[in-house]
């Protein structure tokens, strides 16, 4: 009777183990923030019938040329590189803990060599001491075994995460796609700046030497001559100043496309500089919106993953069981390790449950759920951003729309009154103020044309990213 109790218990223990482990606290329920999405964009946009998943918004916008721009930026922007081996190396994570489920083998070979002192022995031929050797040879396998689903939570958690990255990636690259893009409608727009300007200076010099010839002819006064001159003179100003941020616009690109920040362009691709398209635009619905936004779905997946680490937090709760042995040989001759007559095999079993650790696992599971609640709050707090980002910039869209018509109307009107202006000047019946004025007017509307069209670009290279569509053709 007394053999049976001893035999039975490591199963009283083992029960005992199981049932303090189903005391742990209950797993809460996954949070899940509902994102009211409405059916439609409250600005109304009329959307044209295009599918930018097939072409991708940048040959819409600007053809082959933004196309390339944007290719050798993913290629050789040192930044996304930066970013490219991060997410290697989170990737690399995953697996690390995805191998905690399987079992590990080692293989290992020991050799000792012990003296011993016998005092008190009538050994052979008076000897008080002797020596031993010890060899050993076996294959050492562990596994603990995944009885609650603890470690694949841990695996499958640290998938969601690099998921996550990956998606953080996706956004670096559309981001990227965007500076690109601003950036090389930057340089367009300084290039017909800088030459509006040069031509308003050529244009003021012509009137100012057209002026000191009446001046010297005693036409013109003293007054008209140094407004001429004034003129002139701010015109060429306003030349050398574009010229400089040409020269800077240039340098940004270059750094973004990975190349030394130099103040010239390929010869490829300045000879690519040409006027602005006309922009046309697809939009998608607000809930097609909450599934194309990498931040949006890499927030979801953090909030995914911290759930599963709630799960992990509850689950240390519970005991752990671990197996450890494995075949090998002992012999005190190192040539008998092969030899089957010398072989062995051993297994251990080890059951473990947390019993007393200062709150340390309670506070890790309460923590863990904190997180789970702001991981969901955070995926929230994105999509309703995004929404407010849309809306903001189809209202703009329409607004920019508008302004550029009228600047156009505006800048039309203006040459028109220049030139007419500048004739009644040379035929005597309009003062050389009016006149030169109503030219600097002419040159400050075309200017503000070009630049309304280069803020309508930015503002729908923002609306794109912020629809969260790709500007290159998807590849299948």
């Amino acid at each position: 009777m007394k053999s049976n109790l001893i035999f039975l218990t490591p199963f009283f223990a083992a029960f005992h183990f199981l049932f303090i482990g189903c005391i742990a606290p209950l797993a809460q329920k996954e949070l899940v923030s509902e994102i009211p999405a409405p059916q439609s964009w409250e600005s109304n946009h009329s959307s044209i019938d295009a599918n930018l998943s097939e072409t991708g918004w940048a040959r819409t916008l600007g053809g082959k040329s933004l196309v390339k721009v944007i290719e050798q930026a993913w290629a050789e922007n040192p930044d996304l590189l930066i970013l490219s081996e991060r997410l290697i190396a989170q990737g690399e994570r995953a697996t690390i803990l995805g191998a905690q489920l399987l079992p590990t083998a080692q293989a290992e070979v020991t050799g000792s060599r012990s003296k011993r002192n016998l005092i008190g022995f009538n050994l052979p031929n008076g000897s008080t001491s002797f020596t031993s050797n010890s060899f050993t040879s076996g294959l050492n396998i562990s596994w603990e075994l995944d009885l609650w689903g603890k470690l694949a939570d841990n695996r499958d958690s640290a998938l969601r995460a690099f998921e996550a990255d990956s998606l953080e990636y996706k956004g670096s690259r559309l981001s990227l796609a965007g500076q690109t893009a601003k950036a090389w409608y930057d340089l367009i727009e300084g290039t017909q700046q800088l030459g509006l300007a040069r031509k308003s200076a050529q244009s003021f010099i012509q009137n100012q030497t057209f002026v000191e010839e009446r001046y010297e002819k005693g036409l013109a006064n003293g007054l008209d001559k140094n407004l001429a001159q004034a003129i002139a003179a701010t015109a060429q100003a306003q030349s050398l100043a574009l010229a400089g941020q040409l020269e800077s616009d240039t340098r940004r690109l270059n750094f973004l496309l990975g190349k030394y920040p130099s103040n010239t362009l390929d010869q490829n691709l300045s000879e690519e500089i040409g006027e602005f398209p006309d922009p046309q635009i697809s939009i998608p619905t607000p809930s097609q919106t909450l599934t194309q936004r990498p931040d949006l779905l890499a927030a979801e997946k953090k909030a995914l993953s911290a759930g599963l680490d709630l799960q992990v937090a509850r689950k240390n709760f519970f005991p752990s069981l671990a197996l450890t042995g494995g075949p090998g040989s002992r012999s005190d001759e190192f040539e008998n390790l092969l030899d089957q007559n010398f072989q062995t095999w051993g297994i251990n079993g080890s059951l473990t449950q947390p019993i007393f650790n200062g709150g340390r696992l309670r506070a890790a599971q309460r923590q863990a759920k904190a997180i789970q609640a702001a991981a969901w709050g955070q995926y929230r707090s994105t999509a309703l951003r995004a929404f407010a980002e849309v809306e903001n910039l189809l209202a703009a869209e329409i607004r920019l729309a508008e302004q550029e018509k009228l600047i156009e109307l505006a800048a039309q009107s203006s040459e028109q009154a220049a030139k007419l202006s500048w004739e009644r000047y040379q035929r005597g019946v309009e003062a050389i103020f009016n006149a030169l004025e109503n030219q600097r007017r002419a040159f400050d509307a075309r200017s503000r044309a070009f630049n309304i069209r280069k803020q309508r670009l930015h503002n729908r290279i923002d609306l794109y990213l912020a629809l969260g569509l790709s500007p290159l053709a998807e590849k299948s």
